[in-house]
């Protein structure tokens, strides 16, 4: 990712790679190295703050990207991949939301932002989410001013959020299937399109309106995209007066979707 698309174009991505790449363009340092020398004082800061939280894995997590970005590039002195700056930072993204997303499922992290946005949550009301957001925007935008071009700091900021993106689909999975919650007087018809129409299960429980107090039943199951328009214009047919909410079910575990036997665990 570094060297192929991001490094040659001077794509800074946030974190200790973003700060690494400037550096690199400024004093002709190795991009690996600078990220290893980076991650030391953090790492210890996070092991100070948070103890043994900041493991093995994560020293391995980084030692590896840094050893391998310097090392592949000194052996096969490797070039841009593109000449095409939209291509690398997209691609560049792909990758680097892969390889993020492979270590974090192994319960390490990469260093860099991710630290300091933790101990920035652990000091402050916001959320590690938020911290990471911070520090990858500054540090995005140093790199714009550093370089002096405005696009190239647009072109970070595209393959953070592309990333993250990737970042999450490693994580979550696509979200194929969806989860509704709906809320009708026929509710028993509605029930029996699930079951009979859809050939799907789900669960029901009792609830109170807001207003008035009056007792509702209310549905819930889990149905794919292409099953999603059947239902919705089942619930239209059978009760247009229906209260309907649709949310993405990241994860579906269990009969009729991903079996458990199919489930790893890291």
């Amino acid at each position: 990712s570094y060297d192929l698309f991001l490094v040659p174009h001077r794509i800074a991505p946030g974190g200790a790679a973003g700060v690494a790449t400037i550096l690199h363009y400024l004093f002709k340092l190795p991009v690996g190295t600078v990220i290893f020398v980076i991650n030391i004082p953090l790492f210890v800061w996070g092991l100070k703050e948070f103890g043994k939280k900041f493991g093995f894995r994560t020293i391995y997590a980084v030692f590896m990207t840094s050893f391998l970005t310097d090392v592949l590039q000194a052996q096969f002195h490797l070039q841009a991949a593109t000449k095409n700056t939209i291509l690398a930072a997209l691609y560049g993204a792909v990758l680097l939301g892969v390889g993020l997303g492979l270590t974090f499922r192994h319960q390490a992290t990469t260093g860099g932002s991710d630290i300091v946005a933790q101990i920035i949550a652990k000091y402050s009301n916001a959320t590690p989410g938020v911290g990471i957001m911070l520090v990858d925007f500054v540090i995005i935008a140093l790199a714009g001013l550093t370089f002096g071009k405005v696009d190239l700091a647009l072109y970070g900021f595209i393959t953070l959020y592309v990333s993250s993106r990737i970042l999450d689909v490693i994580l979550e999975g696509w979200s194929y299937n969806k989860a509704a919650y709906i809320i009708s007087d026929n509710w028993e018809l509605i029930r029996g399109e699930v079951v009979l129409g859809l050939d799907r299960g789900g669960t029901m429980w009792a609830g109170k309106g807001f207003y008035k107090g009056a007792e509702k039943t209310i549905l819930f199951c889990v149905v794919s995209r292409r099953e999603l328009s059947q239902l919705r214009e089942a619930v239209k047919l059978l009760d247009p007066k229906a209260f309907m909410v649709v949310t993405d079910a990241k994860e579906v575990l269990g009969h009729g979707f991903k079996p458990w036997s199919k489930v790893t665990t890291d």
